[in-house]
């Protein structure tokens, strides 16, 4: 008897329950700046086996990777400095020991790939380091501007 009451309650309360009837929300949409579409796999160069760019040459830095530096070392950087003064740079004056932390924004100016760190920690005090990067022949390469200690702070 009392499962019967509960029963008939129960349905009672369901079939005057109506359904709210949602408004449609109006939908806004930002456009996102054009970036080069590369259409192949791994199309994403600034990306190295799940890490970006500026940590996988700062790991070739700290294991002493001289000459794999300068394998990721743009052609345009080779020509104005010459190979000789830039390995010895690597070896001596340059200075890419402090922690970057995560990539936080990829940035295009024209041929030009900018990533930007901005949790950086140099020397004690957070820091934003924009490391510059090119595409040439579907590998990423540092761009070094000088070769004074620190170009990338």
């Amino acid at each position: 008897m009392k499962k019967s009451i509960i029963i008939l309650l129960a349905s009672i309360t369901l079939f005057y329950c109506k359904p709210i009837e949602d408004k449609p929300q109006q939908v806004t949409t930002i456009k996102q700046p054009k970036e080069p579409v590369i259409e192949k796999p791994y199309s994403n160069p600034s990306l190295i086996y799940s890490n970006s760019a500026g940590v996988f040459f700062q790991t070739l830095y700290r294991n002493n990777f001289f000459d794999l530096m300068m394998s990721f070392t743009s052609d345009r950087t080779i020509k104005q400095f010459g190979k000789s003064k830039i390995l010895n740079y690597y070896k001596h004056n340059f200075k890419f020991d402090y922690a970057i932390g995560k990539l936080s924004n990829i940035y295009y100016e024209g041929d030009t790939i900018n990533l930007s760190y901005t949790h950086a920690c140099i020397y004690g005090t957070r820091r934003k380091v924009v490391i510059p990067f090119c595409l040439e022949n579907d590998s990423i390469k540092i761009i070094l501007y000088s070769l004074t200690r620190n170009p990338l702070e």
